[in-house]
């Protein structure tokens, strides 16, 4: 399990103070649990994202107090594309919780080489599971999928104790045919001058002795 540490932060310091400082702003909490206001060094943010998913369970570190958790909620600044601020989530122990898992693609389908295209619908997939059940990713081979077939969420090998949430019929992934374009239509006139009786040429007038 990956490991963080964060300090507890006085909220009278302001956000944007603490990232001046190289700081990102967090927030843990649960179902029995009362917020809990902290905040993680820049760098070591940096570092848990570039190792886990959405559905990874983090050990958060606060203060020497261990608590296992998973990431609900990220704030990204759209232009400098830095960290703003974490939301970190404590499950109830004992009990399942409903999360995203992302689908992790392996293998090369042989009907891409055929000149189909590989179209994931589902990129994640709601699941139900107990906390400590709940994989990073699930994989999906394609190593054998052929033009117009697909993987359903009924032929993923799921996890015990892990339930997806969506239909078994649902086609997680599947690959297309190549789109075959059409030949571009002649314009109305010109189909209407193609067909248009050539008019008769007039008779060469007799020269003049």
């Amino acid at each position: 399990m990956i490991t963080v540490k964060a300090q507890r932060r006085p909220l009278n310091v302001k956000a944007k103070a603490l990232r001046r400082k190289g700081l990102i702003p967090a927030v843990l909490y649960g179902a029995h649990l009362d917020p809990i206001h902290v905040a993680l060094s820049e760098t070591d943010v940096q570092k848990l994202f570039s190792r886990i998913t959405r559905s990874t369970m983090v050990e958060l570190l606060v203060d020497g107090e261990s608590y296992r958790v998973f990431v609900k909620d990220v704030q990204i600044d759209p232009i400098t594309t830095k960290f703003l601020h974490l939301d970190f989530y404590l499950p109830e122990a004992g009990r399942a919780l409903e999360i995203a898992i992302p689908v992790k693609i392996e293998g090369e389908a042989p009907g891409v080489k055929a000149g189909g295209l590989l179209e994931v619908v589902h990129p994640e997939i709601p699941v139900e599971a107990p906390p400590e059940k709940v994989p990073p990713h699930i994989v999906v081979d394609v190593s054998k999928l052929g033009l117009d077939e697909a993987i359903l969420v009924r032929d993923i090998p799921w996890p015990e104790g892990v339930r997806p949430l969506l239909p078994p019929e649902d086609a997680v992934v599947v690959v297309v045919p190549p789109k075959v374009e059409a030949a571009p239509a002649e314009a109305p006139e010109a189909l209407a001058e193609a067909a248009a009786p050539e008019a008769p040429t007039a008779p060469a007038a007799p020269e003049k002795s």
